[in-house]
């Protein structure tokens, strides 16, 4: 009997530990489960808040709310032909159309360049073209500063030509150009060219005394270090251009 009751008790006792052994199991098994589907619901969520890759296979960046390091917009470096000074001494050449012939004065020694083009010209063909760009004969065709004087038949008055002018700078050049000058028949602008440097031009018309409409156009282009010579040979221009009937 005793051997009975104990082999009872221990019966007992084994399948008490059986069950408990069976109970810790399970809760073993779904604490594993849990972790595991926690592990691959934390890996899932991973994925899919990593950013897509682009069609290159690189990781997208995600924007950041602001940039951390400030951003910088410098200017390209201008080639290094030295800067227009005030001329002292001029040419003067003859541009004209068939509303009106003007006489214009260049500083001494540029040579004149065809628009478009910028062919060489000639001294003796210049007065035969109704549109010429003057440099001096050593500058670089770009980068530099330069005159232009055009003939014009827009039927249009000066006042019209300079909001012209400056809606084209707008189309051209968006937020990249600003107006330093603007009067009734001149308009000068700084802007920022498709290789970042910064340029200098300055425009003005010229009407006939008695006239209606403009008939030239001028401009003067440079660099930031140009501009004072630009203002004084844009003056000087205007002082010395005289129409001619004949």
């Amino acid at each position: 009997m005793t051997l009975v009751r104990h082999s009872g008790t221990r019966s007992v006792t084994c399948l008490r530990a059986v069950t408990v052994g069976a109970v810790t199991a399970r809760r073993l098994g779904w604490a594993l489960l849990a972790l595991l589907v926690g592990a691959s619901l934390g890996i899932g969520a991973a994925y899919a808040t990593r950013p897509e890759p682009d069609a290159s296979g690189t990781p997208a960046p995600i924007p950041a709310a602001r940039p951390s390091v400030p951003m910088e917009d410098p200017y390209a470096e201008d080639i290094g032909y030295p800067a227009l000074v005030e001329i002292s001494d001029f040419d003067t050449y003859r541009i004209g159309n068939d509303l009106q012939d003007w006489e214009y004065a260049v500083p001494a020694g540029w040579v004149a360049y065809t628009v478009p083009g910028e062919v060489l010209t000639p001294p003796e063909d210049v007065d035969l073209a109704t549109e010429v760009r003057f440099r001096p004969a050593d500058e670089p065709k770009e980068g530099g500063f330069s005159l232009r004087v055009k003939a014009i038949d827009n039927h249009k008055q000066a006042v019209d030509e300079v909001l012209d002018k400056i809606a084209g700078f707008d189309r051209a050049y968006g937020d990249d150009y600003d107006i330093l000058d603007q009067t009734e028949d001149s308009v000068a602008f700084t802007f920022r060219t498709e290789d970042d440097h910064l340029r200098y031009n300055f425009f003005r018309w010229f009407t006939a005394p008695g006239a209606n409409e403009a008939t030239l156009e001028m401009s003067i282009a440079g660099r930031q270090e140009d501009e004072p010579g630009m203002r004084a040979l844009f003056e000087q221009f205007a002082e010395r251009v005289v129409p001619v009937d004949d």
